[in-house]
């Protein structure tokens, strides 16, 4: 049963000790996730000396595993101990961050090792991250999910301040090689929060399937809800436009089209984060609240807009400015529509329907980004980010004037 506070709602998920462990450890695995992307871009854009387009290439790499991994993995979720999976996929990480930096100090650093350590660290996180989201309305009851969800956001936004901030740090002071030695060292100390962990046992014993009709089981049950279809199309939109034009492209607008290091692109990413940051409390604060439809798309609309016009920005300072406000509109973007997602779907199909989620919000992402940073090479880097934003701000906007239905849900 949930704690309630003395106002009657219900009370912070971190009362939860087995959510606290869960959060704890992804706070570790988020900054690594965060200074991954970050990372492996200045090492191609400042080290190797490479261009926008190997810079899309690598993330690319970084990404592409969760478009093949992630719906195998939101199986075996649904099936498997759910504590071992993240254990076992966090010290692969972690050994792939190792070797890289053991190479980087060795000066035998090369594109290709870049490309078959995106691969090996995005091939362990695609396979741990439907298993962290399916595990958080396993942890905490039905009156505690937003609030769950909003403070596994803040770990998220905590690590997109601190992560290519902190890893931005260590480099400057231990060159590359420190910096994966960073991120290494935090995915094996992020392990030790698992240990303790308990996690319930699967509600029931499912018959084996093949990952084509477990897939297909999820589809089902996405489609056959209108609302829910909607949500995951709209996040279909964002994950091809919004998401790779900042968090991938925006990286090289600071370099080529502003004229700064591509290091530099660390203060907008966390000046967004905390962004969402704020956002999130807000969410956790209110423990609830009506026409959380309305509230996602309204939040879409305004990242969209404000995309951009980052892509129009002249100076760094507009830059940053509408970074910040940009990571406002996302806390309520992110919050509300995992949050939907997760309250209609029933816990034994969690996994499966987080593998989808985990598909489109990663697995699509370097698609995107590699098919902006193609964009970018053709007409600029701001003018891609520009069009990305105005195509998901038309896609939204339209779904929102004419689905009355989806405003309303709570």
């Amino acid at each position: 049963m949930a704690i309630v506070t003395p106002t009657g709602r219900p009370a912070n998920a971190l009362t939860s000790p087995q959510f606290r462990l869960l959060w704890f450890n992804n706070v570790a695995f988020f900054l690594v996730a965060n200074a991954q992307r970050f990372v492996f871009g200045w090492l191609v854009l400042d080290g190797l000396q490479r261009g926008e387009g190997i810079q899309g290439l690598v993330v690319f790499t970084l990404g592409l595993p969760a478009a093949f991994l992630v719906l195998q993995a939101g199986a075996w979720a649904d099936r498997w101990d759910r504590r071992r999976m993240l254990i076992a996929t966090q010290l692969a990480g972690g050994a792939a961050m190792t070797a890289t930096a053991l190479l980087v100090g060795a000066g035998m650093i090369s594109l290709g090792w870049i490309i078959m350590a995106t691969l090996l660290a995005g091939s362990a996180a695609a396979i741990g991250s439907p298993v962290r989201s399916s595990l958080i309305p396993a942890l905490v009851p039905r009156e505690q999910l937003f609030s769950a969800i909003a403070v596994n956001a803040i770990a998220m936004t905590l690590s997109m301040i601190l992560g290519p901030v902190l890893a931005k740090t260590v480099g400057d002071q231990f060159g590359f090689e420190g910096a994966f030695w960073f991120q290494a060292l935090l995915l094996f100390v992020g392990v030790a929060f698992l240990w303790g962990l308990e996690v319930p046992l699967h509600e029931e014993v499912r018959e084996h399937r093949s990952v084509f009709a477990e897939t297909r089981l999820a589809v089902r049950h996405v489609l056959d809800d209108r609302n829910l279809a909607t949500l995951f199309g709209l996040l279909l939109v964002a994950s091809l436009t919004i998401n790779p034009a900042v968090m991938v492209t925006l990286q090289a607008y600071v370099k080529d089209g502003l004229g700064r290091s591509a290091g530099d692109a660390a203060l907008p990413f966390a000046l967004m984060g905390l962004g969402i940051a704020i956002s999130s409390v807000v969410v956790m604060r209110k423990g609830d609240m009506k026409n959380k439809g309305a509230v996602f798309q309204r939040a879409m609309m305004f990242g969209t807009a404000i995309t951009f016009l980052v892509g129009r920005s002249s100076s760094f300072g507009q830059v940053l400015a509408l970074s910040f406000v940009m990571g406002l509109s996302g806390g309520f973007f992110i919050n509300m529509n995992q949050g939907l997602i997760q309250a209609n779907t029933p816990q034994p199909m969690m996994g499966r329907v987080m593998g989808l989620y985990s598909l489109i919000t990663t697995g699509l992402l370097p698609f995107g980004a590699l098919m902006l940073g193609l964009l970018a090479s053709a007409i600029g880097a701001g003018a891609a980010i520009s069009l990305a934003g105005a195509a998901g701000f038309a896609v939204v906007t339209t779904t929102y004037v004419r689905n009355a239905e989806l405003r309303r849900l709570s």
